[in-house]
């Protein structure tokens, strides 16, 4: 069993130097903006405001998080994040870790995060690879997502 936080400047600094690589929350074609929206919101409540937010899809926020075995306290990092294929979570990926600790507690945050309802918020931004401008609004547990091209 995991305790979960946001991470320290000294455990952000930590796991940077251990070398992340993510995965997808959820697997391709299985999710979209709703899904991607209302990821967010639930983590805004599990962790509260982001490490970074910004206004690219692409790299919409992150958040660097530890988990502490309640048994004994070692420390696992993770990250957080939206991605170029949406919601995600990186964690080291090096023979000097312990890579079964580390799957059964992304299981366990995912679920965790999962299990949230989501804060009310609204995020503007724009997917450059298309491009469009998209807007998620979420109230009451209730997803909007707006997309609007641009003129050329």
């Amino acid at each position: 069993m995991y305790k979960f936080r946001k991470s320290t400047i000294e455990e952000k600094q930590q796991a940077v130097s251990y070398g992340m690589s993510g995965d997808w929350i959820y697997e391709s074609g299985k999710a979209g903006n709703e899904e991607y929206a209302l990821f967010f919101g639930k983590v805004r409540t599990v962790f509260g405001e982001p490490d970074y937010i910004s206004e690219d899809w692409e790299n919409m926020y992150g958040y660097m998080i530890t988990a502490e075995d309640c048994e004994d306290n070692n420390k696992l990092f993770f990250e957080i994040y939206h991605g170029s294929c949406g919601s995600s979570v990186a964690m080291p990926r090096s023979k000097d870790v312990d890579s079964n600790a580390y799957e059964k507690a992304k299981k366990q945050l995912v679920e965790l995060i999962e299990s949230a309802e989501p804060v009310d918020y609204e995020w503007e931004g724009v997917y450059e690879d298309i491009p469009v401008n998209i807007k998620y609004i979420v109230r009451n547990g209730k997803v909007k997502v707006e997309s609007e091209f641009p003129e050329f």
